[in-house]
C-alpha cells in the first residue's frame, strides 16, 4: 500500500492541503493567500525549484533558530555543529530510503519506512554503536 504523499503525486491538491499550506506560510509570516504551483511532473519540479525565495529560505532559518533557542541548545557550541550536522544528514538519508522502498512497493514493513516511522513521531534513530542500537 503506497503512502497518501506518495499516492497523492501528481494529483490536483485538495481542500485540507490547501489550508495545510495556508497555515505553513502563516506560520512562517508570509502572505498565506499567495497563489499555489503545483508541479505535476518531475521536469516541472525542477523549474520551480532553481531559484528560491530569498523571503522564505530566511523565513525558515527564523523559525528554526527561534526553535533551537527554545529548545536551550547553543548552536555556537561545536559539539552542537557536529551533532547538528549529523542529525540533518541521517535524517535526509531515513527520508530518502523511505521514498525509495516506497518507489519500489516496498511493504509497509519494510525496515527503511520503520526507520522513517522513527523520525516522524519525533526520535532520531542513530545507527547501532557499541553492539546496542542508539536513537535520540
Amino acid at each position: 500500500m503506497k503512502e497518501a504523499w506518495f499516492s497523492a503525486l501528481g494529483e490536483p491538491l485538495g481542500d485540507d492541503e490547501r489550508s495545510e499550506i495556508a497555515a505553513y506560510l502563516d506560520g512562517l509570516g508570509m502572505d498565506a493567500a499567495m497563489p499555489i504551483q503545483q508541479a505535476l511532473t518531475w521536469q516541472k519540479a525542477h523549474e520551480l525549484c532553481r531559484t528560491r525565495s530569498d523571503d522564505w529560505w530566511r523565513a525558515e532559518e527564523d523559525a528554526r533558530a527561534r526553535l533551537e533557542r527554545s529548545a536551550r541548545l547553543d548552536p555556537a557550541d561545536p559539539q552542537w555543529l557536529a551533532l547538528n550536522e549529523a542529525l540533518h544528514s541521517a535524517a535526509a538519508v531515513a527520508a530518502y530510503q523511505a521514498r525509495l522502498a516506497r518507489a519500489a512497493g516496498a511493504a509497509s514493513g519494510h525496515p527503511f519506512l520503520r526507520k522513517y516511522a522513527l523520525y516522524c513521531g519525533g526520535r532520531w534513530p542513530l545507527g547501532i554503536y557499541h553492539h546496542a542500537f542508539a536513537i535520540f
